[in-house]
């Protein structure tokens, strides 16, 4: 759920904008807000499959979501602003299903 409202804003913030520069500059400004979005899914997904009940392939799908999109957050000026933007909103749809399943398994 939360993840359709990060892509739905996302993409009315970027419907705001009239120039690639003021674009870049947005998705920079936000990029923050969606890290910080992830880290928190992440660490609820980790809270919950300590239960042990969580399929090695969902684990293994959340770890490489995760570990990919902090490369970007790390370091925001390794990818463009738009790649940034997908990258960390599908990273955070991928954790937060993940999530969903560890919470259904516990």
């Amino acid at each position: 759920m939360r993840s359709l409202i990060i892509v739905s804003a996302a993409a009315f913030v970027l419907s705001a904008c009239t120039t690639t520069g003021s674009i870049d500059t947005t998705i920079k400004n936000n990029l923050p807000k969606t890290c910080a979005l992830l880290e928190t899914a992440h660490a609820a997904f980790i809270a919950a499959s300590v239960s042990g009940n969580i399929k090695p392939s969902t684990i293994a799908k959340e770890k490489a979501a995760y570990d990919g999109v902090r490369v970007i957050c790390t370091d925001p000026g390794s990818v463009t602003a738009a790649n940034a933007l997908v990258v960390a909103a599908t990273a955070y749809a991928t954790v937060s299903l993940a999530l969903k399943e560890a919470r259904a398994a516990q």
